[in-house]
């Protein structure tokens, strides 16, 4: 597998404003680290997991384990440095970004590749392997949605 692999539009903007408006319909998830993670369930979100899982199963053969809908306020610190440990069925990583009107929240890798974040975008990593974190949130609300995978059975 390359280290990352980029899908641009991968959601369309639509698609993107319904998840975050899904998302703003819930009360509001407790805290994590400085983010307040929404998990997702996959019965619920039949064709995005369908769209998600083709992916997943032409990279390495893997499904979604568990995703969730993340928001980054401002002011968030961002992600230091750090390897995904979901669980230990954990074989590839995805991160879907579901707007940018904001400032900073770049996904960073140790060997000091940046990836910015565009509506839409998808990418998929081994995050078990390759560290990477997310840059300081200098403006705005950064949403994104967060992917584990585990081998298809």
């Amino acid at each position: 597998m390359n280290k990352i692999i980029i899908q641009d539009n991968f959601l369309t903007k639509i698609e993107c404003e319904k998840l975050i408006k899904f998302y703003e319909s819930k009360e509001q998830p407790p805290i994590f680290d400085t983010t307040y993670p929404l998990p997702l369930e996959k019965n619920k979100h039949r064709s995005l997991v369908k769209k998600i899982n083709k992916v997943g199963m032409s990279i390495n053969k893997s499904v979604i384990e568990w995703f969730q809908i993340v928001k980054w306020p401002f002011p968030n610190k961002g992600k230091n440095l750090h390897l995904d440990s979901a669980s230990n069925k954990t074989i590839l990583s995805a991160i879907i970004y579901l707007n940018n009107d904001f400032k900073g929240g770049y996904t960073w890798f140790k060997d000091t590749t940046h990836i910015a974040p565009v509506a839409g975008r998808a990418i998929f990593f081994d995050g078990t392997k390759y560290p990477h974190g997310v840059s300081i949130i200098d403006e705005g609300i950064r949403y994104t949605i967060a992917i584990w995978f585990k081998k298809n059975k």
